[in-house]
């Protein structure tokens, strides 16, 4: 058969159904429920077999076939068609992956008396016989099909054609053999064209022709191991080209001889046009055996018998075992497109294509490559970016880029690509990118925009990308605001900013609480600082405004007020002795004058408030003291209660007057004082260790007992003796301590020194012998250490840490002395006494002035008249610590300054270990 006849015959069937229109579409299908082999043969009621609509298809009829996983049984085509109106024979949709005929000892599908009739998709399969059989047929076409045997004879065909038919089109065909051969035609057939077919065995033979008239072999692919990939015998005429020879498996053939690849007998030699041909065989094989010569090279071929001009073997090329081609084969663009036969797709019904990147060395159109598969083009489309990444935001254009692999750039020419946005939008760019613009956000699910690539003839590549993603509204503006203040600089907020958003920012302003004027700042983020007039807590507020008109602000609170300075204890004040006033008891009523700033280690300016110790001696009657600046109003707080007879200290802060002066008021009595320095508040900014503010603990915690051996040896404490306290925690930028320092079970009167370094001649706990009795005291630290120096008999010492004075830590804000507890009278809690074991819960933020942001308050906290000897604990939030603030003896009334953590709520809380005490909680000042 010609190229032209074959041309002719492959046009009149197409591709698909043929001429449908003109004649009957007959079903099978041996999975439907209701087929029968007597029915009509509807897509209703199917044939449940082949056989039935083979026999009553008629000129123009489609058979339809559906491919089930259920084999059909074997099958002999004897209808006839015409060259107008073939017979079709086609695989349509079903439960398997094509319909499949299957024999055992008997051909699968035999044609025999037919004429023009089409198979396509149609496999075949024997166990011991011919899968397909072919006698005294005409104008036969089969294509994309599989066929196999497992027949173990080497003269069994896969395929047979025999010497009675003619014009037999096998094309893009799978053959699988074992033993025998792929295809076998005996003397007498004509005009049979085998084209981009792949016939794959084990030991078997490709293909056989004896005798036949006009075998045409174009593109085909042949793997073969022990038998010869074409024998064309017994003058049979035709061509050979475009094929690719290999084997079909990696061993040896043991005694079965070193068969070539091509034979071609002395009968034939000069009826066969060989050229354009590939061949690799094993080792121990041969490329040709012509006119009973063999030939191992391609050189030694050409010039012995003048064909295979343009062949290819085993020195040039060496070609997979899976007979898929890489970039850069000898194979690509060097076929004869004009070969006999030729088809202008592949094996798998890809188009042949020109590849750029290699030289066309073939004729005719030179794209076509050798064998039955062509090498695509290699482009793909390895994903979607899209800008901006990851997100697109509803209102914002979203650019989407194709991202390819393209090594044939000249295959782009023209191309179209294909979004699909996910959102139901679509649109098709020449330029590889398109753009959406978003009109509502995906809430919590994910869009997927996809992109396919066609070429200029609308073609599709094959290839697409996606990329996922969640769309939602622009982001920001966003302020961030946060605000502290340095210990060094006691008056001045630092200030940390952001200001971020989709959209650049057109205004960044912070307002500083205090009514001075905004503050422009620059950038994503920054700091900036600000000195206030005056102490107290400020709202600090950041204003943002975007390009797009949206604002956002951000707060925050910063508490600026005084650094403290702990000193060396210093006497300021003894009535007995006439120091810092006249050397005379203090009357009933009457109030001392004493001068603070510039005494005493105190600077003489600067400096807002100063702790000192406060003791009263030779009381003549139960009085109380209240320490407040001069040149202020008297308040109703006291800070030293006592009893005639009796020294008690106490531990102050107070503010100091305008004047440098503080003022102490008697009540009752006459009664000498004294007061101890230990410190001072200074809003003067200064560099250096000196400076610092409270870092209060969460949960004061006992550092020492010596009754039962916490921190030292269990045991009282000697007269004249020095005990050494390690603190815990301990910080490497504390510089003071804040302890509740206790004394029990003393032998004898006595007095406390709490200190680091040289002692001072000061003290700061008075005691008598059977006494339990504390005070609040700051001292400085020394390596994390303190010393407790005790003058008297044999005692008991313990020491609470509270809190510490760091060189990181929180200002003080003095306030006037305000009671917000008193349990005799019912302010801040019920009118009653705290009963053993009761806790007061005692809102502190909002008393005058404390905010919300406080950490600690500064309280005077005193003790009334307990039924029974108890000890108060003041205390935040939590378990009730292991600690005490203030010990009471029964019916004694006892101050004692504490500092106090500010719990979650706003609150403190107040425990009472024994019988029932009356409170009273007097506020001095807060932390920020």
């Amino acid at each position: 058969m010609t190229s032209a006849v074959l041309a002719v015959l492959l046009g009149g069937l197409g591709t698909g159904t043929a001429h449908a229109d003109t004649g009957t579409a007959l079903y099978v299908d041996n999975l439907a429920a209701n087929c029968s082999d007597t029915g009509p043969g509807s897509q209703a009621e199917p044939f449940c077999q082949i056989q039935p609509a083979a026999q009553g298809a008629t000129p123009g009829d489609t058979v339809h076939i559906a491919g089930n996983k259920t084999a059909y049984t074997p099958v002999t085509i004897a209808s006839t068609g015409t060259a107008d109106a073939p017979i079709t024979f086609s695989a349509a949709p079903g439960n398997g992956t094509g319909p499949t005929v299957v024999g055992q000892q008997t051909a699968a599908i035999t044609f025999s008396g037919a004429q023009y009739v089409d198979m396509a998709g149609i496999n075949a399969s024997a166990g011991g016989a011919t899968a397909l059989a072919i006698a005294d047929s005409q104008h036969i076409t089969y294509r994309v099909a599989t066929f196999k045997t497992g027949a173990t004879t080497a003269a069994t065909a896969v395929i047979a054609v025999d010497g009675s038919s003619s014009g037999i089109a096998l094309t893009r065909d799978l053959v699988l053999t074992t033993t025998g051969l792929g295809f076998a035609s005996m003397a007498g057939a004509q005009d049979i064209t085998l084209a981009d077919d792949h016939f794959s065995g084990d030991t078997g033979g490709g293909i056989t022709a004896a005798g036949t008239t006009g075998i045409h072999l174009a593109g085909d692919t042949i793997a073969t191991l022990c038998g010869n990939a074409i024998s064309l015998t017994g003058g049979t005429s035709g061509s050979v080209e475009n094929t690719v020879a290999m084997p079909g498996g990696t061993t040896s053939c043991s005694g079965t001889g070193t068969p070539a690849e091509i034979t071609v007998d002395a009968a034939s030699a000069d009826q066969v046009t060989e050229d354009y041909n590939a061949l690799n065989p094993l080792s121990t094989g041969t490329d040709y055996d012509w006119a009973g010569t063999a030939y191992a090279t391609t050189q030694a071929f050409q010039s012995g018998t003048g064909q295979g001009a343009h062949d290819l073997d085993q020195t040039d090329l060496t070609i997979p075992v899976t007979g898929w081609l890489t970039e850069h084969s000898p194979l690509i663009d060097s076929a004869d497109a004009g070969a006999p036969g030729e088809l202008s797709t592949d094996y798998y019904g890809k188009p042949r294509v020109d590849d750029p990147l290699v030289a066309d060395t073939g004729t005719g159109d030179s794209s076509y490559d050798r064998g039955a598969i062509e090498f695509q083009d290699p482009f793909t489309v390895s994903g979607v970016a899209m800008s901006p990444s990851y997100t697109a935001y509803v209102g914002v254009p979203t650019t989407f880029t194709t991202k390819v692999s393209n090594p044939w750039s000249d295959s782009l020419d023209g191309a179209s690509y294909a979004f699909d946005f996910g959102d139901g939008t679509t649109a098709r760019s020449t330029t590889g990118s398109a753009t959406r613009t978003y009109t509502q956000d995906s809430g919590n699910g994910y869009l997927q925009t996809a992109v396919t690539v066609d070429r200029a003839d609308g073609t599709q590549m094959g290839t697409s990308g996606f990329v996922t993603f969640t769309v939602a509204q622009p982001p920001g503006p966003d302020a961030d605001l946060s605000c502290g203040q340095d210990p060094s600089e006691p008056r001045t907020a630092n200030c940390t900013f952001t200001a971020t958003g989709y959209y650049p920012m057109t205004s960044d302003r912070i307002t500083f609480g205090d009514a001075s004027a905004a503050v422009t700042v620059t950038g994503s983020s920054g700091s900036t600082a600000h000195t206030y007039s005056a102490a107290g807590t400020y709202t600090v507020t950041q204003h943002i405004t975007d390009s797009d008109g949206r604002t956002a602000t951000a707060t925050a609170e910063v508490t600026v007020g005084s650094s403290y300075v702990v000193t060396t204890p210093k006497r300021i004040l003894d009535t007995r002795h006439g120091t810092g006033a006249p050397q005379r008891p203090v009357g009933p009523g009457g109030v001392v004058r004493l001068k603070v700033l510039g005494v005493g280690g105190i600077p003489t300016s600067g400096v807002t408030a100063v702790t000192m110790n406060v003791t009263d001696a030779d009381a003549t009657a139960s009085s109380y003291v209240t320490v407040y600046p001069d040149g202020t109003s008297r308040p109703t707080a006291s800070n030293l209660n006592f009893t005639a007879g009796r020294v008690n200290p106490n531990l102050v802060s107070v503010r100091v007057g305008s004047d440098g002066y503080i003022d102490l008021y008697n009540a009752h009595g006459h009664v000498d004082l004294i007061a101890d320095v230990a410190g001072y508040f200074t809003s003067v900014p200064r560099t250096g260790a000196h400076l610092s503010g409270l870092y209060p603990l969460t949960t004061p915690v006992r550092d020492l007992d010596t009754r039962n051996g916490t921190g030292t040896p269990k045991g009282k404490v000697a007269p004249g003796s020095t005990t050494t306290v390690t603190l815990r925690p301990a910080s490497s930028s504390a510089v003071a301590a804040v302890l509740n320092i206790t004394v029990t079970g003393g032998t004898s009167s006595g007095v406390v020194t709490v200190y680091c370094g040289s002692r001072p001649s000061t003290s700061n706990l008075n005691y008598r012998a059977g006494q339990t009795v504390s005070n609040l005291v700051v001292t400085p630290v020394c390596s994390g250490k303190i010393e407790i120096y005790n003058t008297g008999g044999h005692v008991n010492l313990i020491a609470d840490l509270q809190s510490l004075y760091a060189t990181v830590g929180s200002a003080f804000v003095p306030t006037s002395p305000t009671r917000f507890l008193d349990t005799r009278n019912g302010t801040g809690a019920a009118a009653e006494p705290l009963g053993a074991g009761g806790t007061l819960t005692v809102k502190v933020t909002g008393v005058d002035g404390v905010p919300a942001n406080a950490t600690a308050v500064l309280v005077n906290l005193t003790g009334v008249a307990p039924g029974t000897a108890t000890h108060l604990t003041a205390y935040g939030d939590g378990s009730l610590p292991n600690v005490s603030n203030a010990n009471l003896a029964a019916g004694e009334t006892r101050p004692v300054l504490a500092v106090i953590p500010v719990g979650a709520d706003g609150c403190i809380r107040i425990n009472n270990a024994q019988g029932a005490a009356n409170v009273i909680a007097d506020l001095e000042g807060y932390y920020g």
